[in-house]
């Protein structure tokens, strides 16, 4: 199992590093053994330590997670071609994204090269996302009922409708 996220990775670094400023919990697991370093999990550097190193079935969560650059998408671009590969959708995405637009599995997807292939891989969503959705945040608000609101992220119709 990899993960293949810059930010995923300096933040292990972080945690590895402020052992003391976490809970009593942390650091007494951490007298016995570093809690933020895996058996199974690692991290990718490259794809081609992926090839050299594991040529077998692995698991790789990768970011953007909206699969639009990154090392998502060129695993995707890889990989969708075969029916053997899973790509897992894990949380929301935003319209007008590759990731989006597999969720209704389309016969064809466009590489990042521009050449439309067979979409071979299977597409699986499910619901893991920190995000609230619009009626999470409209209560929310409603409890609240701030003079004014700001907002930054997330998909136009949607944030609309909260005025």
């Amino acid at each position: 199992i990899y993960y293949a996220s810059p930010l995923a990775r300096k933040c292990m670094k972080a945690y590895q590093t402020y052992i003391n400023s976490m809970n009593d919990r942390i650091r007494k697991q951490y007298e016995v053994s570093n809690p933020f370093v895996f058996k199974h999990v690692k991290n990718l550097d490259s794809i081609k330590s992926l090839e050299v190193d594991d040529p077998g079935p692995v698991v790789v969560m990768a970011s953007p997670g909206m699969l639009q650059s990154g090392m998502s998408r060129t695993l995707f671009d890889m990989w969708c071609q075969d029916e053997k590969n899973a790509c897992i959708i894990a949380g929301y995405s935003v319209e007008g994204t590759l990731a989006k637009h597999i969720i209704s599995e389309p016969r064809e997807v466009t590489l990042l090269s521009g050449l439309s292939v067979p979409l071979k891989m299977s597409v699986h969503y499910i619901s893991f996302s920190a995000h609230s959705d619009y009626t999470q945040t409209a209560e929310f608000l409603g409890e609240l009922q701030p003079p004014n609101i700001i907002l930054v992220h997330g998909e136009a119709t949607q944030m609309n409708n909260l005025k």
